[in-house]
């Protein structure tokens, strides 16, 4: 039986509840009302019918149709009630299958998948049931899933009556469709025993960034008639609005079909006129517009569709300033039941209402992206977006893609029937955490290092661990980090690097990263294993080389103020003094190689053990049976490399000389400014300018007597020039 929000704007018979005398009702006026669709005041007729004298077979279907009467008003308590009397008297085990629609509606999904599985073992091949277990199952998994959705009744907009579809006016106002009194409908609509719905719009006032909603009133224009107008979609000027208007302005058409309407600035709502595909036949309504304005979505029931309710595209052909013929979307999204109220999005995505797909109540809201009839499998936006009951009309804040409106009859927080919701969506939340432990000692690590590096931009973020040994920050969505711990000065060798991404991750998430530091053995020996030579040979070759850069270069990197001695060793064979010229070849010739790779020649030395100093004592060659005490292995095993820190209070040239620079201005700076001199009196001051005075005449005078004794010499090299001249002359 479908709930009300299937025939409130999609329906066909008489308008208008008749009240006429009040004695008590029949079996006969009840199913007339039954077949009438007035299903509230047929549930209260048979209600009286049942407790009178009326025929024992007609108990069972009575009782039934008191069930539906109260499942299609949303009164699923007595729903449930009146569904167990029903199979207490018999009425066959579709009372069983609609007891279990009614648990589901109430969220008793337990109770629900018991009654469907009661039901499927004479009817396994029920899809509807099927369907319905299904959903009872994905509901109970959902309810304790994170969901990033909160929803909140607006409880300033709803009231007693109907409120829902509500749609954005830019950032004007919300228009939404409700049958509460003060519209322009009067009478009683028999369907629901409420007035006719009209569209109201509610006023947006925006203080301190946050908006609030003012009292609602009836929308101003031509839009509202005295029958059921409702459920619209307007376009992204704010001039153009579609809607649904059913029996026309004078009640006497029989279904419901899309109209538009255009208002200039800010006035009313005027120019009403019908859309051209309209099929007076049929039942049109529900209207979505893209955002381009070039798709209109709609929910219909013509022929050509795969159930009760799908919904149907047109295309707005621009040459003709018209809409195109209506295309079904498909059978992914539209199913043998009633699939209802689209939402188009952004892009190509498109949200809709079914009680078609596996759900967890009645209509359930889904998601799917496509165009024209290919389309993605819908996706189910579970709870708390979905409840048990009927969910339905999902849009989206185009100021704020975090927040938009629902339409739901759920009873938990609920106002009235059919009520406006409002959805946000909680930020996203990552952070990532973790120890820094010692790898043998398992000891907390604190104040260690953590370089961050991420995908975003170039620069490395440095945190610290706490005296806890522990770390946490916050990170940006759909990013890559990179990062290591490192606390070189306590020599610990730094971890290797690691890898988090927030990309893909749809829920805040707390990400977790520990690291384990290993220690370098300061007073003690490690081997370097690995570095083989080729026979009788001292030369490094690649495979050394590389595990070299890998163990005692990147040692000697990280701590640089360790020295090493390297060490050789040999096996027994062989005679000593041979195998220790040989491990001191070998030692020399890794100290330099390791000398090559920039690290200085003071900070390592090469010495060469020969057999001295066996791993596996016991492979000792002047044993006369020491062929048999040893494997290969075992010899193997004493030619190794071992490293040996000698010291770690190494100093380069270059950093004593920083060192002792920053001693010295540390010490001028504790000296502080020198002293200022002490004041002179007049006395001093006189004699000073008579000793300056003095030095000052003697310098002139003293230059007066270099420019006189220079003036003579020249002089007297003149007259010697001219005496030679003369002389000269007279020989010549």
């Amino acid at each position: 039986m479908m709930n009300q929000k299937f025939y409130l704007l999609f329906f066909t018979g008489a308008l208008l509840l008749n009240f006429g005398c009040k004695k008590p009702p029949t079996l006969k006026e009840a199913d007339k009302s039954f077949d009438r669709m007035q299903y509230n005041n047929a549930a209260s007729m048979y209600d009286e019918v049942y407790g009178g004298e009326i025929p024992k077979d007609k108990k069972a279907e009575v009782a039934f149709k008191t069930a539906e009467g109260h499942m299609a008003y949303n009164n699923y308590k007595d729903a449930e009630k009146w569904f167990k009397k029903a199979i207490k008297d018999k009425y066959g085990p579709l009372a069983q299958k609609r007891l279990a629609d009614c648990l589901k509606n109430q969220e008793k999904y337990t109770e629900a998948i018991i009654e469907y599985n009661n039901y499927l073992k004479d009817n396994p091949n029920d899809e509807e049931a099927l369907k319905g277990k299904e959903g009872c199952e994905l509901a109970l998994k959902w309810k304790g899933e994170r969901s990033r959705y909160e929803v909140s009744n607006m409880k300033k907009l709803n009231t007693s009556a109907n409120e829902y579809s509500a749609i954005y006016l830019k950032k004007e106002a919300i228009i939404f469709t409700t049958d509460r009194e003060g519209g322009n409908g009067k009478d009683q609509y028999l369907w629901t025993g409420e007035s006719f719905t009209d569209l109201w719009i509610s006023e947006a006032k925006t203080k301190r960034g946050e908006t609030n909603y003012g009292s609602p009133e009836p929308l101003i224009g031509l839009v509202n008639t005295k029958f059921n107008d409702g459920v619209a979609t307007i376009d992204g000027k704010g001039s153009v609005m579609y809607y649904t208007q059913c029996n026309g302005e004078k009640g006497k058409e029989a279904n419901c079909k899309l109209m538009m309407s255009i208002r200039k600035g800010k006035g009313p709502w005027e120019e009403v006129q019908v859309l051209s595909f309209n099929d007076t036949l049929y039942n049109f309504g529900q209207p979505t517009l893209s955002e381009d304005g070039e798709r209109l979505y709609f929910t219909s029931d013509m022929p050509g569709g795969q159930g009760k309710k799908d919904i149907w595209v047109v295309n707005y052909v621009k040459r003709g300033k018209t809409w195109g013929q209506p295309i079904n979307l498909g059978s992914t999204i539209n199913t043998e039941g009633n699939d209802m109220y689209p939402y188009a999005a952004s892009g190509d995505t498109l949200y809709f209402a079914s009680d078609g797909h596996p759900g967890m109540g009645g209509l359930d809201i889904f998601m799917t992206i496509g165009s024209g009839e290919t389309w993605t499998k819908p996706v189910n936006l579970k709870a708390p977006i979905n409840s048990g009951a009927d969910d339905f009309s999902f849009i989206i804040n185009p100021n704020d893609r975090n927040e938009g409106f629902i339409s739901s009859n759920r009873k938990e927080g609920g106002k009235g029937q059919d009520d406006i919701w409002q959805w946000k969506l909680k930020p996203l939340v990552f952070t990532l955490s973790g120890v820094v432990r010692d790898e043998n000692t398992k000891e907390i690590i604190p104040n260690a290092k953590i370089p961050i590096i991420n995908s975003r931009d170039t620069g490395t973020l440095f945190i610290e661990t706490d005296e806890a040994g522990s770390y946490k920050i916050f990170l940006t969505a759909e990013t890559d980090y990179e990062l290591f711990a490192s606390k070189k000065e306590d020599y610990y060798f730094d971890s290797r690097k690691e890898f988090q991404t927030t990309k893909g991750l749809k829920e805040s998430t707390d990400l977790i990263q520990d690291f384990n530091l290993r220690r370098l053995d300061i007073e003690g020996m490690f081997n370097v294993r690995g570095i083989l030579y080729d026979l009788d040979k001292a030369n490094i070759r690649p495979d050394a080389a590389k595990i070299l850069d890998d163990s005692v270069v990147s040692l000697l990197k990280q701590f640089p103020r360790v020295t090493i001695e390297l060490g050789s060793h040999t096996d027994c064979r062989a005679d000593s003094a041979y195998n220790i010229n040989l491990s001191q070849r070998r030692a020399d010739s890794a100290v330099n190689y390791i000398i090559s790779r920039g690290i200085e020649k003071e900070r390592i030395v090469a010495k060469g053990y020969g057999e001295n100093e066996l791993e596996i004592k016991k492979c000792v060659c002047d044993l006369s049976d020491w062929k048999k005490i040893c494997t290969e292995d075992e010899h193997q095993l004493n030619r190794r490399t071992t490293v040996k820190v000698t010291s770690v209070n190494y100093m380069s040239a270059a950093e004593k000389a920083r060192m002792d620079k920053e001693k010295v201005e540390k010490e001028e700076k504790k000296k502080g400014p020198a002293p200022a001199p002490e004041a002179k009196s007049k006395e001093d001051k006189a004699r000073e300018r008579e000793e300056k005075a003095q030095k000052a005449k003697e310098e002139r005078e003293r230059k007066a007597q270099e420019r006189k004794e220079k003036q003579e010499k020249m002089k007297k090299e003149r007259e010697e020039k001219m005496k030679e001249r003369e002389k000269k002359q007279k020989k010549d």
